[in-house]
């Protein structure tokens, strides 16, 4: 498998917010960005996988300040994701933060409270073989001179806009109002606010700098996986995207599919009752790492993926798997047979479809077991293209 016009291209995906352990719905998508870079890799691109994790601004603070007060009375609060942060990280604590002022101890608890979630989340991504070549801290970029030079630039692009959407020449150094981005020339519905009505960067404008980070390491395309709530968001991305970057460089959104309980299914006692979800650690108890994979590979897009520890699921996922290791083991045939080939994976891959490309191997390989025999070639694509989704036997 290989293409003729090899890129640079950065997959982005995960970046769960660090306050947490993984859930299910983060696994997911941690499979699915994985395939999707495993389906890039096999093509002949240069793959970056990437982990933004957010350890700056007011949300980071947040998470500071709440893990501090867990910290100072513990058995104020009831036991939740930040309790247990809290107290991964006190005894590592100066005692002398629990005495300053918080000037003093905001950034130590905020340091503290995200490399223990970090560390949560890294044993999940492991678990899941999931792996990452970078992990790129909001808090390493230089977010506030690079938004200037961001704004500078879409001034001289007619392209920054005040709350009225009238077109700025010059774009202020210390932003005192509302500031748009015209997205709308560049295919999306509206313009997009770059500061809110005081002046403060909005979420937006941060993900640009970061984008305009990854530009800069010079990719070709960027893949960014998203749950399907982020779908009104995607568009004014991708349009800031193709304007910072001339048009030189693009970006693609993979949506995927929300995740919820099995509507039938009684709730998990291990499972927190107002989600109704398993954990990721139950998940993978009962189905290993490898059916889990499977059963999100095989969900096919367009509706909600519902999420349980179920007998009959498991059972079928199984003996799919089962199959294809069959089909793997069957007596070579000097006749030449079906066998996938570049263009379904180059297909899979467009379509930011993996689900695509376990159908079909799953398709070839019950039609080698039908046949009784695999040829030389069918059985190498059928190897390469289970490795290609994380599944070889």
């Amino acid at each position: 498998m290989s293409t003729t016009k090899p890129q640079r291209i950065n997959v982005e995906f995960v970046s769960a917010y660090p306050s947490r352990p993984l859930r299910g719905e983060d696994a997911y998508a941690a499979i699915i960005g994985d395939v999707l870079a495993r389906m890039a890799a096999a093509l002949g691109h240069e793959v970056t996988r990437e982990y933004y994790v957010n350890d700056a601004g007011a949300q980071a603070d947040a998470l500071a300040r709440g893990v501090y007060a867990r910290c100072l009375a513990p058995t104020e609060f009831e036991a939740d994701e930040i309790t247990a942060l809290a107290a991964a990280v006190r005894t590592g604590l100066s005692k002398d933060l629990f005495e300053a002022v918080e000037a003093d101890w905001l950034p130590a608890v905020r340091r503290a409270a995200v490399e223990a979630a970090m560390a949560s989340i890294r044993e999940g991504l492991t678990a899941l073989d999931v792996q990452f070549d970078t992990f790129t801290h909001e808090s390493s970029l230089e977010t506030r001179g690079e938004l200037f030079r961001l704004f500078s630039d879409f001034a001289r692009k007619d392209a920054l806009m005040d709350s009225s959407g009238n077109l700025i020449n010059a774009a202020p150094e210390k932003p005192a109002e509302r500031l748009m981005l015209d997205t709308v020339s560049r295919g999306d519905l509206r313009p997009r606010p770059l500061t809110d009505g005081d002046g403060r960067y909005t979420y937006y404008a941060a993900d640009l700098a970061y984008h305009s980070d990854k530009l800069a390491r010079g990719y070709d395309l960027l893949i960014d996986v998203f749950r399907k709530d982020h779908s009104s968001y995607a568009p004014g991305l991708i349009a800031g995207v193709d304007l910072m970057s001339a048009g030189k460089a693009k970006l693609s959104v993979c949506l995927i599919d929300p995740v919820r309980p099995a509507m039938a299914e009684e709730p998990s006692p291990r499972a927190p009752a107002a989600q109704g979800l398993p954990s990721l650690e139950e998940l993978l108890a009962y189905y290993g790492a490898r059916l889990l994979r499977r059963l999100f590979l095989t969900h096919a897009p367009g509706e909600p993926l519902e999420l349980a520890c179920c007998t009959e699921i498991r059972t079928v996922l199984l003996d799919a798997d089962k199959l294809c290791a069959s089909a793997l083991a069957l007596p070579i045939s000097d006749i030449d047979g079906q066998s996938l080939e570049t263009p379904l994976t180059e297909a899979a891959f467009n379509a930011r479809n993996p689900h695509m490309l376990m159908k079909s191997v799953d398709e070839l390989a019950a039609q080698f077991i039908k046949a009784g025999k695999i040829t030389p070639k069918g059985r190498a694509t059928l190897s390469q293209l289970l490795a290609t989704l994380g599944l070889a036997q």
